[in-house]
């Protein structure tokens, strides 16, 4: 039985081919539909992942795009750069709302790299679950980063310290956001429990957080706080977007409790500051 659509089983079984090459079923679909996943992949920042994982369905009856667009796509692989991971997430530069969130964490990351033993890998996973809570908690796309945590942990998770990582996350209250994120591993990408053991359990509804996570919304919450001059000189905001925004980052508040609270003050100061530059 299936769980998702059959574009969204479509759009995983792809997603999962092109980042981990773990061959599922595609479905058969209409061109448009096709068309959709292409453009869902391309809003994700995920169409290398995606085009890589087409041109392992090539010969697939049920891939039934039009060869102009399969073209199309191999070339956007062809020219779209692969960043390592520590240019995406890079260590030096991540940071929390929190203001004791992040000292604590600046204080893991000085003592990790004064330590004699230190783990860079552990560092990296760390910096990787900590830039997708800020993803997830300002309502931008975090799939890409959900990806990319599964591919480090494939590549690198043998050599990462998770007893470290478990203590980490534990001081810096992320416990439970990691286990978000690795719900949707799990969830939507075939990851067992025992490939993270930094994980103490499953989400509630990893079904629902897997939907939230693909069909998020980023013209909506790209900007949580709609302030803006009107033409009077007065400082306005659209009450509907601000509470829509609102509400979904307090949706973590069981998660991240501090870090959420942090969020939310920081979007309201920097709308601010922008209107008044």
């Amino acid at each position: 039985m299936q769980k998702y659509s059959v574009s969204l089983n479509n759009f995983l079984h792809i997603l999962r081919r092109g980042a981990f090459d773990e061959t599922k079923p595609v479905f058969l679909m209409s061109g448009f539909k096709w068309a959709k996943l292409v453009t869902l992949a391309h809003k994700h920042g995920l169409t290398p992942v995606f085009a890589k994982g087409l041109q392992n369905y090539y010969y697939d009856d049920n891939l039934n795009i039009p060869p102009e667009q399969i073209e199309h796509i191999r070339e956007l692989l062809k020219t779209s750069p692969s960043p390592s991971f520590t240019e995406l997430y890079d260590v030096a530069h991540i940071h929390l709302q929190s203001r004791k969130n992040n000292k604590i964490l600046q204080q893991i990351i000085s003592r990790e790299y004064a330590d004699p033993e230190k783990s860079y890998e552990t560092l990296q996973l760390l910096a990787i679950i900590v830039v997708n809570v800020g993803l997830i908690l300002t309502g931008k796309s975090y799939l890409k980063g959900i990806i990319d945590l599964g591919r480090y942990l494939r590549s690198e998770g043998g050599k990462v310290d998770f007893v470290k990582m478990e203590s980490w996350l534990s001081k810096t209250g992320f416990t439970r956001m990691a286990n978000y994120q690795g719900s949707l591993l799990v969830e939507a990408f075939g990851f067992t429990i025992d490939e993270l053991p930094f994980m103490t359990r499953m989400t509630g509804n990893a079904h629902q957080a897997v939907l939230n996570a693909v069909s998020l919304d980023d013209q909506k919450r790209l900007r949580p706080w709609d302030f803006h001059e009107s033409k009077g000189g007065f400082v306005v905001s659209s009450p509907i977007k601000a509470v829509h925004s609102i509400r979904y980052t307090l949706g973590f508040q069981r998660y991240a409790p501090r870090e959420v609270c942090a969020t939310i003050y920081h979007g309201f100061v920097r709308e601010l500051s922008e209107i008044e530059e």
